[in-house]
């Protein structure tokens, strides 16, 4: 089957309500199928397959208006909205997005540290591009006691994977702790070796840097006393 009778049947599926074919004609109008773009159009049909309980559709329109996009405002209040029934409907890039609502109160949602963890934690194991960044999130919230007890050594193993599964943050964070000797001994060349890493990209879903960052407890050298 051609690109054109796919789009025949896609408009055909969509007048009649099929959020997946709604979706699709989302993705052609907005260029993703190497036509000329039509943003009025891929927002109609992004919006009706959203509302028509599509998790990735609503996932997308999280997006829109998150980032804002042509003459869609941004709106916070919206977004999270539109995260969340997605989040709800399984889509884990969404339920990554709805953790970083609550962790950081936006929109209007009540900052709740401990419904950030819970969805940090659903997020961390699962295969998606913001797992690592949520295994960092996991790294912060038990090395910091927010939303969740104090615990050091579950700190740096999420830290760990973290920094292992290519997240910038967490290799800078892993290779100052090796730096400083702060929840890992102190080991200069696994320092240098994961500050390099983060300098190398930037993940999906990340911020490099945050002032916020948590600093476990340092660890003594050896031979030195507990």
């Amino acid at each position: 089957m051609d690109r054109e009778q796919a789009l025949k049947l896609y408009a055909a599926s969509a007048a009649q309500g099929f959020a997946k074919a709604e979706y699709e004609l989302a993705n052609h109008y907005r260029g993703q199928t190497g036509r000329a773009l039509d943003l009025d159009m891929a927002s109609g049909y992004l919006e009706r397959s959203a509302r028509h309980g599509y998790a990735p559709a609503q996932a997308d329109l999280g997006f829109v208006y998150f980032n804002g996009n042509g003459s869609t405002p941004r709106d916070l209040a919206k977004s999270f909205h539109w995260f969340k029934r997605a989040a709800d409907g399984g889509a884990v890039i969404a339920q990554c997005m709805v953790a970083d609502f609550y962790r950081q109160g936006l929109g209007g949602v009540e900052r709740n540290p401990r419904e950030a963890f819970r969805w940090y934690r659903l997020t961390a194991t699962r295969a998606d591009r913001c797992a690592a960044k949520s295994q960092y999130e996991l790294y912060a919230s038990y090395a910091s006691g927010s939303g969740v007890r104090k615990n050091l050594p579950a700190a740096m193993a999420w830290l760990k994977r973290a920094a292992e599964a290519g997240n910038p943050q967490a290799q800078r964070a892993l290779g100052l702790a090796y730096e400083n000797g702060a929840g890992v001994e102190r080991n200069p060349v696994l320092a240098r070796t994961w500050l390099k890493r983060s300098r190398e990209g930037v993940a999906p879903h990340d911020d490099h840097a945050h002032e916020d960052e948590p600093k476990p407890g340092r660890v003594p050298a050896p031979g030195h006393a507990h």
